[in-house]
């Protein structure tokens, strides 16, 4: 178990953190999302013992800084990109005492006998990256940590990595990821820690999340805007039939056109859950983390 208390971090006089409590259990399988700038890469750099920590503790760092039971994947790796992938490999394998055989190997890379042959500079950004899953899981970590793993992926790939988590999670690793694709995190993750502006703002299910409605996005004949107060509602698009707007109040829509005996048969009405809104604000903000 990895549990957090009170963890706060700065840089300079920038809060980056702040009070940050959070425990992971042995098993779970846990998503940590929210807008670029919210702290997921700082709060993972001080789980790994990357940053020195002044306010708060981590209590389970025998496990973290053991490198027989943890493994880390950043968002970029580097190897030389002279060697070849099966010296990459049996580099790796010689760290540890019972790493995975090549054969293991294997079956998460789905590489042919020629990519094995293959310089590391000559593969594509999805090889690479599953490369970089099979060497942090080389050592047979029980504890793992994910940044964005899947980050150029080709979807067959994507699958296969899939596959492997449901695998790592049927054995009882704890995974930590973080990941910019909702159908990932409602597909792998147990809970979802929702970040935003260094705190953590909701600790929850992908089913609970998926649940809340967050807001109503409405399209309507241009012609019954003039009914509707334009105060509660955000246009998002607009042209010279149909207007489409988001709302939080949509109940005082409702109210508005039925008071001017507006049909309803020329409106649509559908749903955007707090998981759809994090994610869109997640591809809204760029790339920039913190």
């Amino acid at each position: 178990m990895i549990k957090i208390k009170n963890l706060s971090y700065s840089i300079k006089s920038k809060r980056i953190l702040e009070d940050i409590n959070l425990t992971i259990n042995h098993g779970d399988a846990v998503a940590l999302v929210g807008p670029n700038g919210a702290g997921k890469s700082t709060l993972i750099d001080c789980i790994a013992g990357n940053k020195n920590i002044k306010k708060g503790e981590i209590i389970g760092k025998e496990i973290i800084n053991n490198k027989y039971q943890s493994s880390i994947l950043y968002q970029q790796t580097y190897f030389s990109d002279y060697m070849k992938v099966h010296h990459i490999i049996k580099l790796f394998q010689s760290l540890y005492d019972s790493p995975l055989n090549n054969d293991e190997i294997f079956e998460i890379t789905g590489f042919e006998k020629r990519v094995l042959q293959t310089e590391a500079n000559k593969l594509s950004g999805g090889q690479k990256r599953i490369l970089d899953v099979a060497l942090a899981l080389i050592g047979n970590p029980k504890f793992i940590i994910f940044d964005e793993p899947t980050t150029g992926m080709d979807t067959n790939t994507r699958k296969r990595f899939y596959q492997l988590i449901e695998q790592l999670k049927s054995e009882g690793r704890t995974i930590l990821f973080t990941s910019h694709y909702i159908e990932e995190v409602e597909h792998l993750a147990d809970r979802i820690i929702v970040m935003d502006k260094g705190k953590i703002i909701r600790d929850s299910t992908p089913r609970t999340i998926r649940k809340e409605t967050y807001l109503k996005q409405v399209e309507i004949p241009v012609r019954f805007m003039k009914f509707i107060s334009k105060q509660k509602i955000n246009i998002i698009h607009q042209n010279e039939n149909y207007v489409v707007f988001n709302t939080l109040e949509i109940d005082n829509v409702l109210k508005q056109l039925i008071e001017n005996n507006i049909s309803f048969k020329d409106i649509q009405i559908t749903n955007e859950s707090l998981l759809e809104r994090i994610f869109k604000v997640v591809e809204d903000d760029g790339d920039e983390e913190i």
